[in-house]
């Protein structure tokens, strides 16, 4: 176990609600929000909301932006898949198989780890199959499908393409110190292998804010597609979608 005196931890969160049964308070859960209004400025926020974080699953948006900026010609369903924690169903599978094919590569080149479709139906298919996790089940396969396909476009090497200093990693790194209106001071790992960056709790909520609203064709691209195909972007019965 680490030393949880070595963490770079800061004691900022706070309750931001509660378990309760029977008019007792069975636990906490603790965190910082915030809401910005239309210009960017904060209309509201509970604990430190210039906390540093890693937005994670949150960035997939902005990565399919930059993707899009430099040449991925996806619409539509594939273009949503791009932006996903989909749900490893069989459309998913197949959009994933799309977007390698038009890359003229196959699910050799995904570095995203093997893992069970999050979809609990079809786990428990393969499961009574006797069959295992693949790469194309891992949620984020459709991400990883479209980063190498924007690799092959730009003449750019598909076996780095997860290295911060990959020219893809670099452009996504711009592309969210761009929207977030704040520079990243620190790149780790996600759990899919990916470049993973630091912003604050106000930064990312920024980040949104300027996408939602933004006039830039790119943006309304990425988004159109993810709002008019919400089961490519989750899945079928999934809260998000």
């Amino acid at each position: 176990m680490s030393d949880a005196g070595s963490w770079n931890y800061r004691g900022v969160s706070v309750p931001v609600a509660y378990v309760v049964r029977s008019g007792l308070v069975e636990g906490a859960h603790f965190g910082s929000a915030v809401v910005v209004d239309a210009q960017g400025k904060v209309e509201w926020s509970i604990g430190d909301v210039s906390t540093a974080m890693f937005p994670r699953s949150s960035s997939k948006l902005m990565q399919g932006l930059a993707m899009v900026r430099n040449g991925l010609p996806l619409k539509d369903e594939l273009l949503a898949l791009a932006c996903a924690s989909h749900s490893g169903e069989d459309f998913h599978l197949a959009g994933v198989e799309d977007i390698l094919n038009a890359a003229n590569l196959d699910t050799s080149a995904l570095q995203c780890p093997p893992d069970w479709p999050l979809d609990e139906v079809e786990r428990d298919t393969l499961l009574a199959a006797g069959l295992g996790k693949t790469s194309s089940y891992m949620n984020c396969s459709g991400k990883h499908s479209a980063m190498l396909f924007t690799c092959v476009l730009n003449g750019w090497p598909t076996d780095s393409y997860l290295d911060p200093a990959h020219p893809l990693q670099v452009a996504i790194k711009a592309e969210l110190e761009t929207l977030a209106g704040e520079k990243i001071t620190l790149t780790s790992t996600d759990g899919c292998g990916a470049p993973l960056f630091l912003l604050s709790v106000a930064g990312l909520a920024r980040a949104i804010r300027n996408i939602t609203i933004s006039q830039d064709p790119i943006h309304q691209e990425v988004m159109a597609a993810s709002r008019a195909f919400p089961e490519m972007v989750a899945g079928k019965g999934r809260l998000t979608t």
